[in-house]
C-alpha cells in the first residue's frame, strides 16, 4: 500500500518583529506516540507534533515556527478534564497544548537550578501532571499553567501517579507513597512500601495499575502490594476511557474495569497503539501513523499510512541550491567523532520533499549506508544526482533511486584499509562540486592523492599533494572566478592541521604543467598577528571576488586571493567600530566559531555559528543586521551546520543538528539588467488585511527605488539590496499609506536604465 503523502501547511512566525516571515521543515516520518482526541489524532514522529483531522483527512504540523517553544519532544500526555497536552522537551522545557491551538510555555523548569533536570514518565489525574524526574516528582496544574509543587525527596523516580489520596512513585529501590494530606515537601513524610521493581504506573477507572518485565500489576495504594494480573512482555500500555491498551511485537492485550483481558494475536512494527472508540491507531515508525479496525477477531487497516510530506529526517549537514529552486539536502558527518548517522539526501522543491530511497543501496553494495557529507545535481540532468558519503564511495541516483556505487575497486577512489576484509567501508568522500567542463571534484580523505575528478568523458584524475598525505578531514570545495580551487580541511590532530588548500590548475585538468598549490594553516592578519585553528569550517567567494573562511577563530577575508600563491597573504580580520566615543574597534566575530557562510544577492554574508546562532552582517562587515538565535527566532538550534540561499525567492535554509528552517530574507539575486518585463511587485493589491512588507523584485544590483502617488509625490525610497527592494508601506510620517494607485520608479546604479511598475493599496 503507498504511503498517504500529506502537504505540510506550516504557519509563518517571526518571534522577533512579529513578521511572519519563518517556516520550519521538520521531519514527521518516524511515528512513535499518539493520541486520539475528539475529531484529531495527535502524533509524535521525530519529535515534532502533527494532527491528523478525520473526516477532512487533513494534516496539521506544529513546530517553534507556528509557536512551540522548543525542539524534540520527549513526551506527549493528554489531560482530559483541562483538554489539553503537557508537552516535555529533550532540554526538559514544557508547553501546554490545548485542543484548541492554544499555547503555553512553561521554562520555569528547564531554567531551575535543579542538579538532575531528566524527566522519566507523565500521568495525569484531575487537573493536575505528575511529572516523575531523576531529582523527585514535580506537580503541574493544567488549569492554570503553572508549577503547583515539586517534591524532592532524595530518590530517582522511574514513574508516578495520584491514586487514593496519596502520589504513588516507583525507584529503583521499591515503591514510595507520599500521602496528600501530608506536607510531601518534607522528605521524611514520603514512605517506602516495599522494594518491588516495577516499570511504569497506569492510572485507570479511579484503580492504579503498572508494567513490569513479566506483565501487568494491579496496585494496592494502601500498602503497595502489587500482584500480577496479566503475564507476558508488553512494548507499550497507555489508558484510555473504557480499556487499558497493551502490546508487544505479536499481540494486542486490552483489558477493561473489570479486568478482563482480551488477546489478538496481532503481528506488528508498533511503536504504540490507542483506542478512540470506534478503531485503533497505530504508529508505526517510518511506516507512518495508521488506523486499524477490529471485527470479530479480525483485523483490517481502516486508513493508509499517514505520513506528512517532510524530510525524512531531522539530518542537513550540508545544503545546496541547484536551479529552479531546488533544495538538495544531505544528512550525515564527516564521522571524525564516530558518529553514525544513516544515509539521507533528500532534496525540495516547490514545498514538495523527495527523500531518496535507501531500501536497495544496502543489498546492492554490500556496505552500510552512512553519513551522507554532500549531494550535487548533475548540470545536464535533473534528475541525476550524486552524493558522497564518510564511508563507502561515490553514491549515483536515478530520479530519486540508488543505480550506481564507485569504489576503489572500480574508480580512481582508494580506500584508507586496502588490506581490510571490508575495504569499500573506508572509502571517505565529501566536497562536490562541478567545475565549468562538467567535471566533478570531489576530496578522497586519509589516502594519498586527496583531490579526485570524475571527468565528464568516465575517466578518472587524481591529484597528489605530498605534505596532505593523509589528512581526514577534507570537506568543501569552492571554484572559484579566477578558476582556483579553495579546499577546506576542517580539523587539527596530533599530526594534521586545519587548514586551506589553494589549488591553481589553470583550466586544464589533465595538463599538469601550469599547476601551483599551497596549503595554509597559519594565518596572518593585516596587524601582523598570526593565528593556527582547531576547526575550519567553510570557504566561499563574495560578489566582489573576495574569499571568506570561516574558523572556530571567527571569519577571514583573502581580499586579494591571487598573493595566496606566494608568502605576502594576507587574511584580514573586519574591523567594527565600537561607536562608543572612542576610535577602537573590534574585529568582527572574534572568537565565534564560524562553521558555515552564505552570501546572499545584496553582497551580505550570513554566518552560522557552532553555539551562537546565525549572523547576518552587511556587505562590508560592518553593521550586524540580524542575529538570530534559538531564544529569540524559531530556529531550532543555535549549532549550524550549513546555509543555503535561493537567489530567485530570497528563502535562507539553515540547517541546525536539530533540523532545519528558512527565513524569507529581503533580498534576492538581482538582475544582469534592469527591465520592466523582469519587475514583479506582490502582493498586488495591498488589502487591509495585509501586515506584512510590500516587495519589489527583479531589479538589478543596488538599483535606486522611489514609490510616488499618481501625482509624483515621492512617499519612499531606498536602495534594493541585490535584486530586491521591500517597503513597510509607511510614508515619512509613519503613517499607513491611504488607498490608491502608486508607482515604482527604480534606476539601475549607474543611473543609465530604468523601469516602471504599479500597484494599488486598499486601506
Amino acid at each position: 500500500m503507498k504511503p498517504l503523502l500529506l502537504l505540510l501547511q506550516l504557519a509563518l512566525l517571526s518571534l522577533t518583529a512579529g513578521a511572519r516571515e519563518w517556516k520550519a521543515y521538520m521531519a514527521y516520518h518516524n511515528a512513535t506516540l499518539n493520541c486520539p482526541v475528539d475529531e484529531r489524532v495527535y502524533t509524535l514522529a521525530d519529535g515534532s507534533l502533527f494532527t491528523y483531522r478525520l473526516g477532512e483527512t487533513t494534516v496539521s504540523t506544529f513546530s517553534k515556527a507556528t509557536g512551540l517553544s522548543d525542539t524534540n519532544i520527549r513526551y506527549m500526555v493528554y489531560n482530559e478534564e483541562e483538554e489539553a497536552f503537557l508537552l516535555v522537551y529533550s532540554n526538559w522545557n514544557m508547553d501546554v497544548i490545548g485542543i484548541n491551538d492554544s499555547i503555553t510555555n512553561m521554562p520555569e523548569y528547564k531554567n531551575s537550578n535543579v542538579d538532575d533536570k531528566t524527566v522519566n514518565h507523565v500521568t495525569m489525574n484531575g487537573r493536575y501532571a505528575y511529572v516523575a524526574t531523576n531529582s523527585g516528582v514535580v506537580v503541574v496544574n493544567m488549569r492554570r499553567r503553572e508549577f503547583a509543587n515539586t517534591y524532592n525527596f532524595g530518590k530517582a523516580v522511574k514513574s508516578c501517579a495520584s491514586a487514593g489520596g496519596s502520589i504513588m512513585a516507583l525507584t529503583a529501590e521499591g515503591i514510595y507513597q507520599g500521602k496528600q494530606s501530608a506536607n510531601l515537601i518534607d522528605a521524611s513524610n514520603w514512605q517506602r512500601l516495599n522494594n518491588r521493581n516495577l516499570t511504569e504506573l497506569i492510572p485507570f477507572d479511579d484503580k492504579l495499575y503498572a508494567t513490569a518485565t513479566d506483565g501487568l500489576y494491579a496496585v494496592d495504594v494502601s500498602n503497595g502490594n502489587a500482584q500480577r494480573i496479566w503475564s507476558g512482555k508488553i512494548k507499550f500500555a497507555a489508558p484510555y476511557d473504557d480499556r487499558i491498551v497493551m502490546g508487544n511485537a505479536s499481540q494486542v492485550i486490552t483489558m477493561d474495569g473489570q479486568e478482563k483481558f482480551t488477546t489478538l494475536q496481532w503481528a506488528n512494527d508498533f511503536e504504540s497503539l490507542s483506542w478512540d472508540g470506534e478503531r485503533y491507531w497505530a504508529s508505526r515508525g517510518y511506516n507512518g501513523l495508521q488506523a486499524y479496525s477490529v471485527r470479530n477477531d479480525s483485523i483490517s487497516p481502516a486508513s493508509s499510512p499517514i505520513i506528512p510530506n517532510s524530510p525524512i529526517r531531522n539530518l542537513c549537514y550540508y545544503l545546496d541550491f541547484a536551479p529552479e529552486g531546488r533544495l538538495l539536502v544531505g544528512g550525515g558527518s564527516l564521522n571524525y567523532t564516530y558518529q553514525t548517522y544513516p544515509g539521507t539526501a533528500m532534496m525540495m522543491q516547490d514545498g514538495k520533499w523527495t527523500n531518496f530511497s535507501e531500501d536497495s543501496i544496502v543489498q546492492k553494495t554490500g556496505i552500510p549506508y552512512n553519513n551522507v557529507t554532500a549531494i550535487i545535481q548533475d548540470p545536464e540532468d535533473a534528475g541525476h544526482h550524486y552524493v558522497t558519503a564518510a564511508g563507502g564511495g561515490l553514491y549515483e541516483f536515478r530520479n530519486g533511486t540508488f543505480s550506481y556505487l564507485h569504489s576503489f575497486d572500480n574508480s580512481a577512489l582508494e580506500t584508507i584499509l586496502p588490506s581490510s576484509s571490508r575495504p569499500k567501508y573506508y572509502v571517505r568522500t565529501a566536497g562536490l562540486t562541478f567545475d565549468r567542463e562538467g567535471n566533478l571534484w570531489m576530496v578522497n580523505n586519509e589516502v594519498d592523492s586527496i583531490l579526485k575528478i570524475y571527468m565528464k568523458d568516465g575517466s578518472w584524475q587524481g591529484f597528489y599533494f605530498n605534505v596532505l598525505d593523509g589528512y581526514p578531514t577534507f570537506d568543501h570545495i569552492l571554484l572559484d572566478s579566477r578558476g582556483i580551487a579553495w579546499i577546506t580541511h576542517r580539523r587539527t590532530t596530533s599530526v594534521h592541521h586545519a587548514g586551506l588548500l589553494g589549488f591553481y590548475y589553470g583550466g586544464t585538468v589533465k595538463d599538469r604543467s601550469d599547476d601551483v598549490w599551497r596549503f595554509k594553516y597559519q594565518f596572518t592578519n593585516q596587524d601582523n598577528t598570526s593565528y593556527t585553528f582547531n576547526q575550519l569550517y567553510d570557504v566561499k567567494e563574495d560578489r566582489d571576488g573576495q574569499i571568506w573562511v570561516a574558523t572556530d577563530k571567527g571569519p577571514f577575508v583573502i581580499t586579494q586571493p591571487e598573493t595566496f600563491f606566494d608568502d605576502q597573504t594576507v587574511f584580514t580580520q573586519v574591523k567594527v567600530a565600537r561607536n562608543d566615543g572612542t576610535d577602537y574597534a573590534d574585529y568582527l566575530l572574534s572568537g565565534v566559531p564560524v562553521t558555515t557562510i552564505a552570501i546572499d544577492g545584496g553582497n551580505r554574508k550570513w554566518f552560522g555559528t557552532s553555539g551562537y546562532g546565525v549572523y547576518l552582517v552587511s556587505a562590508d562587515g560592518q553593521e550586524t543586521l540580524h542575529h538570530f538565535t534559538a531564544e529569540n527566532s524559531p530556529l531550532p538550534s543555535n549549532v549550524v551546520y550549513s546555509i543555503a540561499i535561493n537567489g530567485t525567492t530570497g528563502e535562507v535554509m539553515i540547517g541546525t543538528d536539530a533540523g532545519l528552517v528558512g527565513y524569507r530574507s529581503d533580498a534576492t539575486e538581482p538582475m544582469a539588467e534592469l527591465a520592466k518585463s523582469n519587475v514583479k511587485v506582490y502582493p498586488n493589491p495591498v488589502r487591509p488585511t495585509y501586515e506584512g512588507q510590500l516587495r519589489v523584485d527583479g531589479l538589478s544590483f543596488n538599483s535606486d527605488v522611489k514609490i510616488t502617488t499618481t501625482t509624483g509625490q515621492v512617499v519612499a525610497q531606498g536602495q534594493s539590496v541585490g535584486g530586491t527592494y521591500t517597503w513597510n508601506l509607511l510614508n515619512r510620517k509613519g503613517e499607513r499609506v491611504g488607498t490608491g494607485i502608486y508607482y515604482v520608479i527604480a534606476s539601475d546604479e549607474a543611473g543609465n536604465k530604468g523601469a516602471v511598475a504599479k500597484f494599488l493599496v486598499v486601506k
